[in-house]
């Protein structure tokens, strides 16, 4: 299986062909979280992003964004913190009470991109969570799109999703965005003409669904349409990126494959 893999790789190199362009930027899972190979701090929280910040090499930060039950924004991947305790069961109160393993309180939308705005250089990249209906998914990505507004951050802020709706309802409300489409799934990612029509500027596929359409990077290269890979957590898939031509990479590990 693995010599299968390697050759794989190594076809979709041949195939898409360097570009000989600046080799990928950098973008930090859920924050700068590790040193080496070892997690440091809590992920999702302004010591994670304060650590970005430190590095000028670092082109990104990513963090992801849920609604509470009492309709504040809070920054966490997942929707439970604790036994008992949701971002979108509980209220900003309860969350706020709530101490992470490394010490760290769970941050508010408005606190990370107070933060985020000192370093105007590092772009943000706001994935919108799943809510519990779509209703509920627009009236969250209306009071990100607001508070982004209020903050001068438009040029800053990019949003992310698994979210098909989420995104058009993104651009519904806020043409000028920049959207990047996630996608994990080797049989119902978006292609590029299709990501062309919806207007999204960006996608962020995983290995997987690149292993099988290795022609797709030329194919959004010429659309003009952003290309994120992840995770890349090691040289070697560093060089994969690189090799097919990737304009972002998205680490756990920023030291491992920092350049």
């Amino acid at each position: 299986m693995k010599r299968i893999l390697l050759f794989a790789f190594a076809a979709a190199a041949l195939l898409c062909s360097c570009t000989g362009n600046d080799h990928p930027r950098i973008l930090v899972h859920r924050g700068l979280v590790s040193e080496g190979d070892r997690f440091v701090t809590d992920e999702n929280t302004l010591d994670a992003l304060r650590r970005a910040q430190e590095h000028r090499d670092i082109g990104a930060v990513e963090f992801d964004v849920h609604m509470t039950r009492d309709s504040q924004l809070v920054i966490r991947h997942d929707n439970r913190i604790d036994a008992g305790l949701s971002c979108q069961g509980s209220t900003l109160e309860e969350i706020k009470a709530y101490t992470l393993p490394h010490g760290n309180k769970i941050p508010t939308l408005h606190e990370w991109l107070v933060q985020a705005r000192e370093t105007p250089w590092l772009r943000q990249a706001l994935e919108i969570k799943v809510q519990k209906t779509q209703e509920l998914e627009n009236a969250m990505i209306r009071k990100c799109i607001d508070e982004i507004h209020a903050l001068g951050m438009d040029d800053q802020v990019t949003f992310v999703s698994f979210s098909v709706e989420g995104l058009k309802e993104v651009l519904r409300i806020f043409p000028e965005a920049d959207v990047v489409l996630n996608s994990s799934s080797l049989h119902d990612s978006m292609p590029p003409e299709e990501v062309k029509a919806n207007g999204f500027t960006g996608v962020s596929y995983n290995m997987s669904v690149i292993l099988n359409h290795p022609e797709w990077i030329g194919q959004f290269r010429d659309l003009g349409i952003e290309t994120y890979l992840w995770m890349v957590n090691s040289t070697y898939m560093r060089g994969i990126a690189e090799d097919l031509g990737f304009n972002w990479i998205t680490t756990d590990f920023y030291d491992i494959v920092k350049y």
